[in-house]
């Protein structure tokens, strides 16, 4: 099982490797918010971190939304990511 660690509220979820993040997120009560869940918006950017490889690499589609969204370095979409193994995130101010 991997690990999923928000550094929010410190809460902490196993998940099977390969779970989407988002699917995580809407089974459970977690404190990360979505808007469109495609991609498209970035209200789900986050940080990772701890565990960047333990994700899919971004597409070019996320980084360009990613870049619309924020300039912190590092910053992904939840809504595009798959878990792989343990990681903390941290929601983008």
């Amino acid at each position: 099982m991997a690990k999923v660690t928000f550094l929010a509220n410190g809460a902490t979820f196993e998940v099977a490797p390969g779970t989407s993040f988002l699917d995580l997120c809407q089974t459970h009560d977690t404190p990360h918010d979505f808007g469109c869940t495609v991609g498209s918006c970035g209200t789900c950017c986050l940080t990772l971190e701890s565990g960047a490889a333990n994700v899919d690499p971004a597409s070019a589609d996320e980084l360009e939304t990613v870049e619309m969204r924020t300039s912190v370095r590092g910053a992904r979409l939840g809504c595009q990511l798959i878990v792989r193994g343990d990681i903390s995130v941290k929601p983008v101010d």
